[in-house]
């Protein structure tokens, strides 16, 4: 009886240990639902410039994954006319995640030049860590398949995005960090999302927007190696739209300006 229950405890913990970590790694989302739709012109900077290239968009449906209730986040981005000549670029990234913005799943396709590359990052919770395991090709060649582990939340490309607009900026100041573990490629690294103040933005809609402006650094050396990988301008009021990205590619770098937006939930 006595060896019964024993078990019976130890069952039970390793049953709950995972549902605990997935709790912590839960956030409150006051800020977007599904029905969510923000679309944007893209510009290509060469050199100094920037060039109008492309249309990007950002939505966030109610969806199912694995028979659970989610959200489907899914960013593209497109070049046209002329500037497909000089750098194609379209781009579909999805991600998945609870409805308290847990990361359960993200794809990536991307022809970027002539180039095409997949990613395939499925998240596991069973252990009582953070299992990631990332399949990457290029061309239709397998680059790696790699699982990576973690004691804390991870979150990708497109996720992080949304996990920045939950936060509580109302009493951070200038300079202000939050780290999570961030998915880069094959690797876990650290990203920093640093509050940077508020700054007015002017949208493709002709609008002036008070934005909170966010860096998102990773860092995967030193704790002083850090590498801006996104800049982000997400409005003052309760649903945090993105209203300007700046993101760096292999050649170059991209700004997508808000140019329409329906669904909001406030």
């Amino acid at each position: 009886m006595a060896n019964k229950m024993i078990k019976l405890i130890l069952v039970s913990f390793i049953t709950l240990f995972p549902i605990q970590l997935k709790a912590q790694c839960e956030v409150e989302n006051n800020s977007f639902r599904g029905g969510e739709y923000l679309e944007y012109d893209l510009y290509f900077k060469y050199g100094l410039i920037f060039t109008k290239a492309g249309i990007s968009t950002m939505s966030v449906a109610d969806a199912r994954y694995k028979n659970k209730s989610a959200y489907r986040m899914t960013l593209t981005a497109n070049s046209l006319g002329a500037a497909k000549a000089i750098f194609l670029i379209s781009d579909t990234l999805t991600s998945y995640t609870t409805k308290g913005i847990v990361p359960l799943a993200y794809l990536k396709d991307a022809h970027e030049g002539g180039d095409y590359r997949t990613e395939r990052a499925t998240y596991d919770y069973s252990t009582g860590k953070v299992k990631l395991r990332n399949i990457n090709k290029k061309n239709e060649d397998l680059r790696y398949d790699t699982t990576l582990v973690s004691n804390d939340c991870m979150y990708d490309m497109l996720s992080i995005v949304y996990y920045a607009r939950t936060l509580n900026y109302g009493n951070m100041k200038k300079g202000d960090e939050v780290t999570v573990s961030f998915l880069s490629g094959r690797k876990k690294v650290n990203m920093t999302i640093v509050y940077q103040g508020v700054e007015s933005v002017l949208a493709n809609d002709k609008r002036k927007y008070n934005c909170i402006k966010l860096s998102l650094m990773i860092n995967e050396r030193a704790f002083e190696d850090k590498n801006e990988a996104m800049k982000v301008y997400i409005t003052e009021d309760p649903n945090r739209i993105p209203i300007r990205i700046d993101s760096k590619l292999k050649v170059g770098s991209t700004r997508a300006l808000l140019k329409s937006y329906k669904g909001q939930r406030n």
